[in-house]
């Protein structure tokens, strides 16, 4: 019996104890973390994305590039540190390779409002060209992203570092898509058309610089056409800054030796031209027989020549 007594009473104390002892909350399970859909490019993207990949190097030109050095700084669109001193004297620029390394900067065929040079009892360093709220601004050249922010009387603008040695400056923007160090492709879009900074209404402010320095972008851009105006560039030094214009110093920016017209390249299978000087005795019969063609096809190639018989000493192409 007191066995039976005492069994009750460990029962009872270990009920009592289980009774007051405070109960654990079960913690909650955490959601599981929702996976984000992966992003889907379209087939022009992709092709951009391994294109730049391929062929652009961003070091190359944030730290290997023979004009700036390792100078890349994302916080100022002109560097205080390189005098126009240092510019040289001649310089001569291939911009493009082919036709695809270039966009112009919109690609509605919008109007120049307002162009280079000296405005309102002051310098402007660039174009101005119309467009509407939000219009897609493009980059002209391959290059790397230097500037990407807001800045003063530019507004949100973008600088970008070309690997041809110019950079290009994009001003008044409303949205900035593209951030510094990125490498950007011809045509890309990295911004929209907009009106903040200094700005009167909508427009893309567009300078083209070397070393620094702004020279007129029409030199490059031509607006009849809304295309590359030369694939190769001179700038002499003399070419850089904008002064009050005067009788003495007129306002005029167009240097026609900036233009560098390229020979035309031979096509595949098309004959070379080629050119005799006429002897002493020579008949356009015995010319035409030596040189294999004949002589309709000789006075086709040269027009205006003699009919019966060819002057001593001209030149005359027969191919």
């Amino acid at each position: 019996m007191r066995k039976f007594l005492l069994l009750c009473i460990c029962f009872s104390v270990v009920f009592v104890c289980n009774a007051q002892a405070p109960k654990k909350k079960k913690k909650k399970a955490k959601p599981e973390a929702a996976t984000e859909a992966p992003v889907r490019q379209t087939k022009a993207q992709k092709d951009m994305a391994e294109y730049k990949a391929r062929y652009y190097d961003a070091e190359r030109v944030i730290s290997g590039s023979p004009w700036y050095g390792n100078h890349f700084s994302p916080w100022t669109v002109k560097e205080r540190y390189l005098p126009l001193d240092s510019i040289p004297d001649e310089i001569h620029i291939r911009l493009v390779n082919n036709d695809n390394e270039f966009c112009f900067p919109v690609k509605n065929k919008n109007y120049r409002t307002s162009p280079y040079g000296w405005r309102w009892n002051r310098p402007h360093r660039g174009v101005d060209i119309g467009l509407y709220m939000g219009e897609p601004v493009h980059t002209v050249f391959p290059g790397v992203v230097r500037v990407a922010t807001q800045m003063g009387g530019y507004g949100n603008v973008i600088v970008v570092r070309h690997y041809n040695g110019l950079e290009s400056v994009y001003g008044h923007l409303s949205k900035i898509k593209v951030k510094p160090r990125q490498v950007v492709g011809p045509g890309e879009v990295i911004g929209l058309g907009g009106s903040t900074g200094h700005s009167t209404g909508p427009h893309l402010h567009f300078e083209i610089r070397f070393m620094y320095e702004a020279f007129d972008p029409e030199w490059i851009l031509d607006f009849s056409t809304y295309s590359l105006r030369t694939r190769r560039l001179y700038l002499d030094k003399t070419y850089f800054g904008i002064f009050a214009p005067s009788r003495q110093n007129p306002q005029d920016y167009k240097a026609d030796k900036s233009y560098i017209e390229e020979k035309k390249v031979r096509a595949l299978g098309e004959p070379q031209e080629r050119s005799v000087v006429v002897q002493y005795g020579d008949t356009y019969e015995a010319i035409a027989q030596r040189n294999r063609t004949t002589v309709q096809a000789i006075f086709d190639l040269n027009p205006g020549i003699p009919k019966k018989r060819p002057k001593e000493g001209t030149s005359l192409r027969v191919k």
